[in-house]
């Protein structure tokens, strides 16, 4: 709110205007300075909408600053295309005059794979091969990994398949039933307590 906003800033403060003697406002003086407060609140935001609009069109406006950039700093960037392009043909005039030279004439008779650095690639591969070996492939051994995997998967699926069965119909014995069929089986082979 704005600070001349009547009664809003403080609290009390028709009290406080009581007190020091003034008369109370009427109502119709209170309505216009409202009135007057809303306007300036107004005028107020209707500036900070149109700094915003400004702004945004400001920052969306690429081609527009790129364009504007270019014509502020055209010297410098026209120095250094200038500079890039020299740097460019120098190189290319160099390694052109290099070739006639003591060093670019013996650098030409040795082997290509020595000057494009072709065997420095075999060298490399050759030492990260010695440092980490592929692993050998023996079929024969991968094979019979996989097939006796696969025979342990299906007696491991095979042995639970019947071990819910059993529990299912109720037919996996008891404690109790366990050592009967042991007191059975011994007495059956003549070990029988006495």
């Amino acid at each position: 709110m704005d600070e001349r906003t009547v009664g809003m800033n403080t609290p009390g403060a028709d009290e406080a205007s009581r007190q020091n003697g003034t008369s109370p406002t009427t109502p119709a003086e209170t309505a216009a300075q409202l009135e007057d407060d809303i306007e300036n609140i107004r005028n107020h935001l209707t500036d900070v909408a149109s700094e915003l609009d400004r702004r945004r069109h400001r920052f969306f406006d690429l081609p527009g600053q790129v364009g504007k950039q270019v014509r502020k700093h055209a010297k410098p960037l026209a120095i250094g295309t200038v500079g890039l392009a020299a740097l460019g043909l120098g190189i290319w005039w160099w390694r052109s005059r290099s070739r006639k030279t003591l060093p670019g004439r013996l650098m030409s008779l040795l082997p290509d794979g020595v000057v494009s650095g072709e065997w420095f690639d075999d060298a490399r591969k050759r030492v990260a091969e010695a440092i980490h070996p592929a692993p050998t492939s023996h079929p024969v051994r991968s094979g019979l990994f996989r097939i006796s995997t696969a025979a342990a998967g299906a007696a491991a699926s095979v042995l639970g398949k019947r071990l819910a069965g059993q529990l299912a119909r109720r037919q996996w014995p008891t404690g109790e039933e366990r050592e009967e069929r042991k007191e059975q089986g011994k007495a059956e082979r003549g070990y029988a307590n006495t």
